[in-house]
């Protein structure tokens, strides 16, 4: 991709923005070109050159006011056609299952890489697909592939009706592969090179690879979380700062695989205590994550109280409010922070969460 943007031989700028205009477009990196829009789809714009030549552009390697002027160029078409009209409600108890076999067509994402396609066709047993309301799911033995699937479509309506206002960029649905055994996860892992050998489940972009483990609670909650952010990448167009991303997939992981499973969920007993946190200076400047078992554990557990101190200090419009600043417009997180909650500096930050903690 860099040398595509290296080739680009002159910038034109438009004052006015409209669909097949030729505007400047920026990449993350500082390469730039002057193309028209052609489309948006799964990930992938395409722009045309003053040359002719139609190029693709990952959206996340364009800066973050170029990635809105994608989606709202892409106008309806970037909300997904499968999303039902009017306002998702709130699901309450476990939901009746949406499932459909697909038989014939191209099934896998437009945008897997080739490696961990042929690391999953290279495994024994042949693979089936199938449709939820929400979702596509690849599975190889289709009982845990149903629980995932019920539980994901129930993640997905759970969190679109608890951030009302947020647009989805994505085009076509998420995608969830299944696999039958940790042996075959492993297996998978190894040759696809894709995520650390210890992971248990992951997400890279609109798709999530989990194992066949069961319904512990511990395996159950690993799968909320990693759905959360399956379901929260859909609606975000900027990834939030690491503790925010990781806070939020903690949350909804928890109170809605609590909600899933018919439970009240109060969520101010349902955060616990907290045992030795992360100082919140400490916290907001991590950038990738820490080591050690415990570090983990402290990380992800103090991130999940910031978030749900954000959530419970005003109202849900507020905390919306401050996410969309971060994810949406592209602003650093200490901007709404002063905008929303009136904090402006990281030791008053500290100085309320320690109240909250109390």
């Amino acid at each position: 991709m860099k040398n595509v943007w290296l080739l680009f031989g002159f910038v034109l700028f438009l004052c006015t923005l409209a669909p097949a205009e030729v505007r400047r477009w920026r990449a993350v990196g500082g390469y730039e070109t002057a193309a028209e829009f052609v489309s948006y789809d799964a990930g992938i714009v395409k722009l045309k050159k003053t040359d002719g030549e139609v190029i693709d552009v990952p959206l996340e390697r364009l800066i973050a006011n170029d990635r809105v002027v994608v989606i709202d160029l892409a106008g309806q078409h970037a909300r997904g056609e499968f999303v039902p009209a009017g306002q998702i409600q709130k699901p309450t108890g476990r939901r009746e299952l949406t499932w459909k076999p697909i038989e014939t067509g191209k099934p896998w994402p437009k945008d897997m890489p080739e490696s961990v396609k042929s690391a999953l066709l290279s495994l024994d047993r042949d693979w089936e697909h199938a449709e939820t309301e929400y979702f596509i799911i690849h599975y190889q033995q289709v009982g845990f592939a149903k629980k995932v699937a019920r539980m994901a479509d129930f993640q997905y309506q759970y969190i679109a009706a608890d951030l009302p206002g947020f647009k989805e960029w994505a085009t076509e649905k998420s995608h969830i592969v299944v696999l039958r055994s940790t042996e075959d996860w492993r297996e998978f892992l190894m040759k696809a090179q894709n995520a650390p050998i210890w992971s248990a489940a992951y997400v890279q972009g609109m798709t999530m690879y989990l194992q066949d483990t069961g319904s512990s609670t511990s395996n159950a909650n690993i799968l909320a979380h990693e759905m959360s952010h399956l379901v929260l990448n859909r609606f975000f167009r900027i990834r939030p700062p690491i503790w925010l991303n990781e806070g939020l997939a903690e949350w909804y992981g928890n109170v809605g695989h609590s909600a899933f499973k018919g439970k009240k969920v109060d969520v101010e007993k349902g955060l616990g205590d907290l045992d030795d946190p992360y100082s919140l200076q400490e916290l907001t400047e991590i950038k990738g994550y820490p080591e050690g078992d415990e570090n983990i554990h402290r990380f992800y557990n103090t991130s999940q109280q910031v978030v749900g101190m954000l959530m419970l200090r005003k109202d849900q419009p507020s905390f919306v409010e401050f996410l969309k600043a971060i994810t949406v417009e592209g602003k650093s997180f200490e901007v709404p922070m002063s905008e929303v909650y009136s904090i402006n500096d990281i030791p008053t930050l500290q100085q309320a969460f320690n109240e909250f903690l109390d």
